[in-house]
């Protein structure tokens, strides 16, 4: 009897299994598999929707195809677009989103959270700000990979080995709902049949208010988040020489205190890296102390006057305020963030080179 109940049981899973278990089946060839996706304005309260897919060739060469919609919402382009297309599309792949600038000026925090809410696209995909229409990017075949995947490598290269400081999707909305500091995107541009890295866009409520301009973003970085790679070349002050330098990694630390019962906030940067480069004729230990002095100054100077800009405009791309909430006990942030326009924030830097090549 109990082997008996035990095989009806087993037949029920089994049953069950199959009628209510099946998951729906998706053949590759059969699908269009949606690598970037643009979102542009359009006339009125529409918004233009570019999609591009990658069409594979049996000589394994890449070429693109695109689709282009309106709609007033983000989330129905995708529904605008397969009417345009043979094959279903599917965003599951998606690698990157571009917003063009204009639209970002306007506020694109909805378009963004209407990725968010879809569960077929992952948190780490890039998103970035394209000074131009998106469309025009989209519509160009970049890269022998497609133009989808083109961008996204970009992006992570840039990201992992360069100044751009990270800036997927769940970074920018947990910047955006975390009290305290602002988000920000890459902006690039369209050159030709490339594409080119201008800075960055800073947000606030969901609107671009800022740019940091891409010369800046090495000292820019270091303030926000600790990494290795990337290069800087300076000039020495009273010659025609210049050293540069590749960094190994950087590491900072933000203090907020009180003085006098006034916030003062103290950021420190510890930068290591090795002279990879030096236009003069001697790397004498003079020599290679004023490369260090003068390091030290640039990104003292430079994290100085951008901050300065940051205070003037109101925003908190370094989530200073952040860290003040975080680390001062008591801290009365609605207060904070009155004050913070005119609050005394000072950088430290303190270089070390350990490697110069052969002193002499």
């Amino acid at each position: 009897m109990k082997k008996f109940l035990i095989v009806i049981a087993l037949c029920v899973i089994i049953i069950v299994t199959i009628i209510y278990g099946r998951i729906s089946e998706e053949i590759i060839d059969e699908i269009n598999m949606v690598a970037a996706i643009g979102i542009d304005k359009a006339e009125g309260q529409k918004i233009k929707g570019t999609a591009v897919i990658p069409v594979f060739h049996a000589d394994k060469s890449i070429d693109n195809a695109s689709f282009t919609g309106e709609s007033l919402l983000a989330k129905e382009i995708i529904t605008v677009l397969q009417k345009k297309s043979a094959d279903p599309l599917v965003t599951g792949a998606v690698r990157v989103v571009l917003y063009e600038d204009e639209l970002a000026k306007d506020g694109i925090i909805r378009y963004i959270d209407a990725l968010q809410r879809d569960a077929s696209i992952g948190s780490k995909i890039n998103l970035a700000v394209i000074e131009g229409k998106t469309r025009d990017v989209l519509e160009k075949t970049l890269g022998n990979r497609g133009t989808g995947e083109y961008l996204s490598i970009m992006l992570q290269h840039n990201i992992k080995h360069r100044d751009m400081p990270k800036s997927d999707l769940h970074t920018f909305m947990y910047r955006f709902y975390m009290e305290g500091m602002d988000p920000y995107l890459p902006m690039l541009k369209l050159l030709s049949d490339k594409m080119e890295i201008t800075g960055l866009g800073v947000f606030q409520e969901g609107k671009l208010v800022y740019k940091i301009d891409e010369k800046d973003l090495f000292f820019f970085k270091a303030m926000v988040q600790n990494y290795g790679e990337g290069a800087y070349t300076i000039p020495l002050k009273g010659s025609d020489e210049f050293a540069s330098i590749m960094r190994i990694k950087t590491n900072r630390k933000i203090k907020v205190e009180q003085v006098n019962g006034k916030p003062k906030v103290n950021i420190t940067i510890k930068f290591q890296g090795i002279l990879s480069e030096f236009t003069g004729q001697k790397t004498t230990p003079k020599v290679v102390q004023k490369i260090i002095n003068e390091l030290e100054s640039a990104i003292e100077e430079k994290s100085e006057e951008m901050l300065k800009d940051f205070q003037e405009k109101n925003i908190d791309p370094v989530g200073i305020g952040y860290m003040a909430r975080h680390s001062t006990r008591g801290l009365d942030f609605e207060k904070w963030k009155l004050e913070y326009p005119n609050i005394e924030i000072a950088v430290h830097a303190k270089v070390e080179l350990t490697e110069t090549g052969i002193i002499e």
